[in-house]
């Protein structure tokens, strides 16, 4: 047999195109997996910036045309090591008025009170505008209304207490009863996006406690059910973990954004692992964790540097010259750990 090592194979497998793996994961991921309520970590390791370019721009692309809601998430820029601040930048970019739309239109269809449709083709999911449709009484309306809520929302254990209550809040606001107010609906929302809020307006919503790292990721894993549940529709998680192999800060005229300690680094490592095994939780969600070539093997600041990521991520055996899509670090255009 000959000696891989004295052809210099690459040891840890050869690399896909970008192009390729986007179509891969279009057509096995977003296609079809994700949209039936599954999810997926994966780790690419882009050969260079320019196919870190590509890949993260296709990326994009390839969740917009799969109607799925696509978050970048750069090291740079974001903390990371923090899992409410991940959370922070999905919430962020979350259509919260269509998702309560959704679930508020749904709820009136199993009701037997399907919403009116307006001139611009939305429904009109108050229970004015819903009586008056049908002609109901619309004291009986909202609380027809209010027991269907309770019953897939405040019921729903798939779903973070702190969560279901507050998506409730929004629901009802939008049903324009006065049983929440425009301060606490303003509450509510602000909780839900990790910004700002006073504790008086959340305690009168019935929320006792901010998103922080104790419970942001089951308020992520709960946001990512129930837009899957409500709309159909999935989340795309694009970290650039670039920022993590720069070891020395530049001078302090010099420095942007985010930089990272050995410690930080190690924090970052676990909120992935996290993510990795939460897997069979989180429902049509795709995190695409893109690594440096260098953190691959880097002792230091790379991933045998937290070995508790590294053993889920990297495949102990591998074929050297074929590609495995399905595996959870894949390569794109670039070969690592040749052996001289």
């Amino acid at each position: 047999m000959t000696d891989a090592r004295a052809e210099g194979l690459p040891l840890g497998g050869t690399g896909l195109t970008c192009a390729a793996y986007l179509d891969f994961l279009a057509e096995e991921y977003l296609g079809g997996y994700l949209r039936a309520g599954g999810a997926a970590v994966r780790f690419v390791v882009p050969g260079d910036e320019a196919v870190s370019r590509r890949w993260h721009d296709g990326l994009a692309s390839v969740a917009a045309a799969a109607g799925y809601v696509h978050v970048p998430v750069d090291a740079a820029q974001t903390k990371v090591h923090m899992i409410d601040h991940v959370y922070a930048a999905v919430a962020r970019s979350v259509d919260w008025d269509g998702l309560v739309a959704w679930t508020l239109t749904a709820a009136w269809r199993d009701i037997g009170l399907p919403a009116p449709a307006g001139d611009d083709g939305a429904a009109g999911s108050s229970v004015a505008a819903v009586a008056t449709h049908h002609g109901v009484d619309p004291r009986e309306a909202a609380r027809s209304i209010r027991r269907q809520l309770e019953a897939t929302l405040l019921h729903d254990t798939g779903l973070v207490r702190e969560f279901r209550v507050a998506v409730l809040r929004l629901c009802q606001a939008d049903l324009g009863t006065g049983e929440v107010t425009d301060e606490e609906q303003a509450a509510v929302r602000a909780w839900l996006r990790v910004e700002p809020v006073g504790m008086r307006a959340l305690k009168s919503a019935s929320l006792y406690a901010r998103v922080g790292r104790h419970n942001a990721r089951a308020v992520l894993v709960s946001l990512a059910a129930w837009m899957q549940r409500t709309a159909g529709t999935g989340l795309v998680l694009d970290v650039d973990l670039g920022r993590l192999a720069l070891a020395r800060r530049p001078p302090v005229a010099e420095r942007t954004g985010i930089y990272y300690t050995k410690a930080t680094i190690l924090d970052a490592y676990e909120v992935l692992r996290q993510l990795v095994d939460a897997t069979d939780q989180l429902r049509g969600v795709l995190v695409a964790v893109a690594i440096p070539p260098e953190l691959v093997t880097d002792d230091a600041r790379g991933l045998p540097a937290y070995s508790a990521l590294q053993l889920r991520v990297v495949d102990e055996v591998r074929d050297r010259r074929r590609a495995n899509p399905f595996a959870a670090l894949v390569r794109l255009e670039t070969r690592l750990e040749v052996a001289a």
